[in-house]
């Protein structure tokens, strides 16, 4: 679990984040939604660090992670994976290289052991026949899967998952979205995911937290956020064509709701 309390930022005269609180509960998918620009991205990186916020709180498992030592910090890191927009793979590493890369970072496990658990997490994603394989032989969506090995092959407590169906199509989205809901709950891990994709925010949003000008402008889950009669949250959702054309198709006692 992640405890963000009154957690606030600015940049000059902007203030990006304003008296931001929310729990991210463990093995949920905890969704980030908003428009580009909102502060979605500021607020992550805070709570890894790589942001110092202006005042606040934030707690992991109830470790005050911004009044540690940096050093008590790489403790934090450590059981944190890391899933990026563009899987971030390193080209001149095999498919197995890479997903091993966190383990030689990471931990003192023997080449043995490190082997083991990349055959492992390859198998739990459907990609053990593709380790030997590099980068660019991969689809976009195979190296998202691969991205998903690497991120959990520390089994880390924590995951932060960036724009994971960015390029990706309507089909492979489902399968990536669904893979992610998995492992959160076979691991109990305390997922955060960024996206404008509504399809999983409809799909796998178990928790939802909607960021408007950098305050928190709505919370609940996949179900309340159709019901919803918060206009930006509505302007947001129904924004693609598709949404729109969903909406205008409820029965009208169902729609009463959203005026």
């Amino acid at each position: 679990m992640i405890e963000v309390q009154h957690l606030s930022k600015a940049f000059g005269e902007k203030e990006v984040l304003k008296d931001m609180s929310v729990t991210f509960e463990a093995g949920k998918t905890n969704l980030i939604i908003g428009a580009s620009g909102s502060g979605k991205s500021t607020l992550a990186r805070c709570l890894i660090g790589l942001v110092p916020p202006d005042k606040g709180v934030v707690l992991y498992d109830d470790r005050n992670f911004l009044e540690m030592s940096l050093e008590e910090r790489k403790t934090i890191r450590r059981e944190v994976g890391f899933l990026f927009q563009g899987s971030a793979l390193f080209d001149f590493m095999n498919v197995e290289q890479n997903v091993r890369f966190p383990l030689d970072m990471l931990t003192d496990m023997t080449l043995k052991e490190k082997n083991l658990r990349v055959e492992e997490v390859l198998e739990r994603v459907e990609l053990s026949q593709a380790g030997k394989l590099f980068p660019r032989e991969l689809s976009g969506g195979m190296k998202k899967r691969v991205g998903i090995a690497r991120a959990i092959s520390p089994n880390p407590r924590y995951l932060f998952c960036d724009e994971p169906n960015s390029g990706l199509d309507p089909q492979t989205s489902i399968v990536i979205d669904n893979l992610i809901h998995e492992i959160t709950l076979e691991y109990n891990t305390t997922t955060l995911i960024i996206t404008h994709d509504m399809n999983s925010v409809i799909e796998i949003g178990e928790h939802i937290i909607f960021i408007h000008k950098g305050e928190k402008c709505w919370e609940g889950d996949n179900d309340s956020i159709l019901e919803t009669d918060n206009q930006e949250v509505l302007d947001f959702v129904y924004a693609s064509s598709f949404m729109k054309k969903a909406r205008k198709q409820k029965p009208q006692s169902e729609d009463q709701g959203f005026h």
